[in-house]
């Protein structure tokens, strides 16, 4: 059976200065409801989510470019099995990964705009995983566990 976790956050693209582009309130990792370090923090802290151990997570996210461009994701730095699904028509992607062993790690995401006339530009996330034993309570207690706050 494969646990299932689905977010769409907005991750805004830096493309310059605009005061239009919406301003969204990151986590603080302080408020993180799992022990993690924080040198696990590249750019941007996303969120945070609990998986249970063999159970697949599946995470999608969204991000916003006021130009409407397409852009290219990828995967920057995450444990072994980890896979991204880019879906740039919608603006969003998804990552797939079933851990096999419990541990708190970081998913670093990248998406990079690529304008039609311009410099490309790029922003940089991290999503932190905590994959708990089967039978934990996975569900969040603190207001953010795998979201905005």
């Amino acid at each position: 059976m494969k646990g299932f976790l689905t977010m769409s956050i907005l991750l805004p693209l830096l493309v310059g200065g605009n005061d239009l582009t919406p301003q969204r309130h990151h986590p603080r990792i302080e408020d993180c409801p799992f022990p993690v370090d924080p040198n696990l923090v590249e750019g941007r802290l996303l969120g945070w989510v609990r998986v249970e151990l063999g159970k697949e997570l599946i995470h999608t996210r969204t991000w916003y470019d006021p130009n409407g461009d397409l852009a290219k994701v990828e995967i920057v730095r995450g444990p072994d099995g980890v896979k991204l699904v880019n879906k740039p028509k919608t603006a969003s992607y998804t990552i797939f990964w079933t851990p096999r062993q419990v541990m708190t790690t970081a998913i670093v995401v990248r998406v990079t705009d690529d304008p039609r006339s311009g410099k490309p530009m790029s922003d940089t996330g991290t999503i932190l995983v905590q994959v708990v034993p089967r039978g934990q309570r996975v569900a969040p207690k603190a207001k953010g566990c795998g979201g905005p706050p």
